[in-house]
């Protein structure tokens, strides 16, 4: 895949290009659908496959108070549009400048004339253009005065509600990494370096990796089954997240326990894909009994990876 920031270059590099537009946070299952409809159209033509994003989001340039946290790291969400199969990305920094383009315009500029455009398709809830006056009707109507092929492609559901980042987000802040994995079609995943923590967990007989997260948005606190990635390798793991109140002035930390894993993983990335919620972060009477709990929690992730994998772990 190729990244670009600017219509003029990436133009110079397309053919009667398929294109989506929109934020694409978290490349949920329901922004999948978008991007495959663009790939299969893509190959049926014979034209480029286009992504167009922004960057930041929105509103955190419109209104910062109001910004969502999003779903990926800005590594993490080219990843995913790459593993995809899209062959260009367009990166649009998303200035003031920006948000004062009016729909029709940002149509008849950017899509139509900048970027040549041959078809397009958004999803049922698209908004653009100047106070997001823009539709995903309006849009579809727009291109076709302008002879540009153009529809919206039929949301995704699931338990009879529309998958959405915002409705991914709720799931997550309420510790339900399950549903979060469904909506996504793939687990929450927090990416960052392995960091020096306080060594409770190695004098409580279950060492752990501290993460420093580069996610904007961390599940809520709690026990978590996980899978630790380390150079492309997942192996089974034990999240912790949260402030450990069994000890009094700990702080807040996302603590892995790899599972049957002896390295030394400081300064090395790492990628947390979270699987099952456990249990809520508990304060215990003593760390003797926090040990008893987190014998059991240890218990249970490797009896959820004997049935996942059909083996004994």
């Amino acid at each position: 895949m190729r990244v670009f920031d600017d219509i003029a270059t990436v133009r110079a590099h397309l053919k009667a290009p398929v294109a989506t537009v929109g934020n694409f946070d978290g490349l949920h299952r329901g922004h999948q659908a978008i991007v495959d409809t663009v790939l299969n159209r893509a190959r049926e033509t014979g034209g480029s496959s286009l992504v167009v994003t922004f960057d930041p989001h929105p509103l955190k340039v419109l209104a910062p108070e109001r910004a969502p946290r999003m779903l990926t790291t800005r590594k993490q969400k080219l990843a995913l549009i790459e593993a995809a199969g899209i062959e260009f990305l367009l990166i649009l920094p998303f200035t003031i400048e920006l948000a004062e383009v009016s729909a029709e315009r940002f149509v008849r500029e950017h899509l139509a004339e900048g970027l040549g455009v041959s078809e397009v398709y958004v999803g049922a809830n698209f908004n653009f253009g100047r106070g997001r006056a823009g539709t995903a009707d309006l849009l579809v109507s727009l291109c076709g005065e302008l002879g540009i092929r153009a529809a919206q492609v039929g949301e995704v559901l699931y338990l009879d509600s529309p998958v959405s980042s915002s409705r991914i987000r709720r799931a997550l802040q309420a510790g339900e990494v399950e549903l979060a994995r469904e909506l996504l079609g793939r687990p929450y995943v927090l990416a960052g370096m392995v960091i020096h923590g306080e060594s409770r967990g190695v004098a409580l007989g279950f060492p752990t990796a501290n993460l420093a997260s580069e996610n904007d948005l961390v599940p809520q606190d709690g026990v978590y089954v996980s899978e630790a990635v380390l150079d492309g390798a997942a192996r089974p793991a034990v999240t912790n997240i949260g402030s450990r109140p069994t000890f009094e002035g700990a702080a807040y930390a996302i603590e892995t326990h790899i599972l049957d894993f002896p390295g030394d993983l400081y300064g090395r990335p790492m990628e947390v894909r979270l699987l099952a919620r456990l249990r809520p972060e508990l304060k215990f009477a003593s760390p003797a009994a926090l040990v008893e709990q987190v014998r059991r929690d240890v218990q249970r992730a490797r009896d959820y990876f004997a049935v996942s994998r059909g083996t004994a772990c």
